[in-house]
Order: C-alpha cells, then sequence, then structure tokens
C-alpha cells in the first residue's frame, strides 16, 4: 500500500515475514479486497487448500500475543 517502491522497501526493512514485490500492484490489490485488508501492516494466516483464514489477526500473535508461536497457528475458533 505504499505509494513508492523507496517507501515500501524501508517500510519492509523492519517486517519478518515475506512480501510480495512492489510491482505486483494488481495481485495486491486482488488480495487486498478479497481479504478485506483495510490497513497496514496486516498479516493474515490463510489455509493453503481452502484459501480460507485461519488467522485474522497473525500481526498480533507475532508481535504481542504469542511471539515465540508457542500456539501457532492461532487458528480462530
Amino acid at each position: 500500500s505504499d505509494h513508492d517502491e523507496r517507501s515500501f522497501d524501508e517500510y519492509y526493512k523492519k517486517m519478518p515475514w515475506l512480501k510480495l514485490d512492489y510491482q505486483e500492484r494488481r495481485k495486491k490489490e486482488r488480495l487486498a479486497k478479497k481479504f478485506k485488508v483495510t490497513g497496514i501492516p496486516t498479516l493474515l494466516l490463510i489455509d493453503g487448500d481452502t484459501g480460507n483464514i485461519i488467522c485474522p489477526d497473525a500481526i498480533d500473535q507475532v508481535l504481542e500475543d504469542d511471539p515465540e508461536g508457542k500456539y501457532f497457528p492461532w487458528k480462530q475458533e
């Protein structure tokens, strides 16, 4: 969601997870729409088989609630 690639690269340096390349703007827009992403950073865990969201607030889990991953994958009930 950054406005230019330089801002994107600077912001990403602080993030410990994988990313889409900045050039993949169309894919980013489709994913944001599909998963109703309204802000950054957003980290969702998605089931690779079904495409369903496993955990909608994974960033909170990583940064605050469970930074050591003891309860990973934080499946929603």
